[in-house]
């Protein structure tokens, strides 16, 4: 039987005992070495199915920027390599990034945060090398049945992983693809139908699993550098995975040397969309906030915070069901990063978020301009794009909503306004404190009748 490789080098005691134990189910071979000898070091990977490799970076920098580089000119196919940074070589990631690395952890560890993004990593590791596996055989004309690729011993041991983050994880199983097809396909799997979208993290297709008709969106990012967005995205949303108003990952791929997220396809439009086409009923727009306040309690209660909730990263299907887009700015509250720019967009962003600061509070900020919009049908602030964050003035005070509507119930306008407190000690917490207290004084939010149905500009 071919079993999987993981090497890991300079890991301390602590972390050798994590890893093993989140690879307790699995049938991998762990390697763990103090140094590298870079004379044997050839010989020893040509004859190993390496899936993965772990990188402790803690003493010489540029001694183990050299590694880096030195091991991923070793490897005949893409193998990902994870670094673990001690705290005083953060300005040093840019370095590892360039030099190999596919995704970083700042020390200290935070266990559950390791073990997703190790996850991700193991399962594009390990799709990678399954996928050459049967190539192989399949140019010597073997030929095999894709359901029978993998073994039932290994469908079982992907599924225990559940045990270890109470998550359901069975899609972490790799995707295999047997027959190069021409169109360049991603992945030798996914055929590109028609550009979506371009971002400043990437492009968007519309593509179509071959052999099938199922349809996908896949999130290329413009280069190996941004390749972090995509890792960051993919681990939070399995940690998301059991939400029906979250978009889901169908599959995380390494192609190009870029990493690229398969996403569920949602035929739908755009809140913004929505709302510029269309008369909302009442009762439609306090259930869409609702679906909506739901996710982000979700994802708070997750430690997850999105940092980009907008209208136009809200998708709604036929059938009024919401689904929230684009993880691509989201963060996990324990993760380190020396990242200080702003992230979101404008007149969604919150005081502190202008300032390169986030918190789960900053959502909630989001999540009041969202509500406000929905009642009083405008924005509750307008900045000018054209500024640069750090220029706009952070000052920020709403007009009350009932100066705008009579109609609108005091309870809703004090949520609504405790969400847009400039002062962070006066906001709502999270999104599950705006829930509970939403639900509370509004138990019939949801039946149409509290958000007035005729709206006037």
């Amino acid at each position: 039987m071919i079993s999987d490789t993981l090497l890991m080098f300079n890991l301390t005691q602590s972390e050798e005992q994590l890893v093993k134990r989140l690879l307790t189910s699995f049938e991998i071979n762990l390697e763990f070495f103090r140094k590298i000898d870079f004379k044997a070091a050839p010989d020893f990977f040509n004859t190993k199915d390496i899936c993965l490799v772990i990188i402790h970076v803690d003493h010489d920098i540029t001694k183990d920027i050299d590694n880096i580089r030195s091991i991923k000119k070793l490897f005949p196919i893409q193998v990902p390599l994870l670094i673990l940074l001690s705290s005083e070589f953060v300005s040093h990631i840019q370095s590892c990034i360039k030099a190999g690395a596919d995704d970083y952890i700042v020390m200290p560890l935070n266990d559950e945060s390791f073990a997703m993004r190790f996850y991700v990593l193991l399962e594009c590791g390990q799709a990678i090398l399954e996928t050459r596996r049967l190539e192989t055989r399949q140019s010597k004309g073997i030929d095999i049945e894709p359901e029978k690729a993998l073994s039932q011993k290994n469908r079982d041991t992907w599924r225990l992983i559940v045990g270890y983050l109470q998550e359901g994880l069975s899609f972490f199983a790799p995707k295999y693809q047997l027959a190069r097809r021409g169109g360049r396909p991603i992945f030798n799997k996914w055929k590109p139908i028609r550009k979506l979208a371009t971002g400043g993290d990437g492009v968007i297709w519309l593509v179509q699993e071959l052999g099938t008709d199922r349809l996908a969106v896949a999130k290329i990012p413009h280069s190996p550098q941004m390749n972090i967005n995509s890792l960051r995205a993919a681990a939070i949303l399995k940690r998301l995975l059991y939400h029906p108003n979250i978009v889901q990952l169908i599959e995380l791929v390494k192609d190009d040397e870029k990493f690229i997220l398969i996403q569920e396809y949602v035929e739908g439009i755009t809140l913004w969309e929505l709302l510029v086409t269309t008369t909302l009923s009442s009762q439609k727009r306090e259930s869409i906030f609702l679906q909506l306040l739901s996710v982000i309690a979700y994802s708070h209660d997750h430690k997850i915070m999105h940092r980009d909730i907008k209208p136009d990263n809200i998708m709604v299907t036929s059938d009024d069901k919401l689904k929230l887009l684009d993880f691509g700015s989201a963060k996990e509250i324990n993760w380190i990063d020396r990242n200080n720019s702003p992230e979101g967009t404008l007149n969604f962003m919150s005081p502190e978020q202008l300032e390169g600061k986030t918190c789960l509070a900053s959502d909630v900020w989001a999540l009041g301009v969202i509500l406000y919009l929905l009642t009083v049908n405008r924005l509750p602030f307008y900045q000018d794009n054209s500024c640069y964050p750090m220029d706009i003035d952070t000052d920020m005070i709403a007009v009350p909503p009932r100066k705008i509507r009579v109609d609108i119930p005091v309870q809703l306008e004090q949520i609504i306004m405790r969400c847009l407190e400039k002062d962070i000690q006066r906001r709502y917490t999270n999104a599950v404190e705006l829930r509970d207290d939403l639900l509370m004084k509004l138990p019939d939010f949801g039946n149409g009748m509290k958000i007035p149905q005729n709206f006037r500009s």
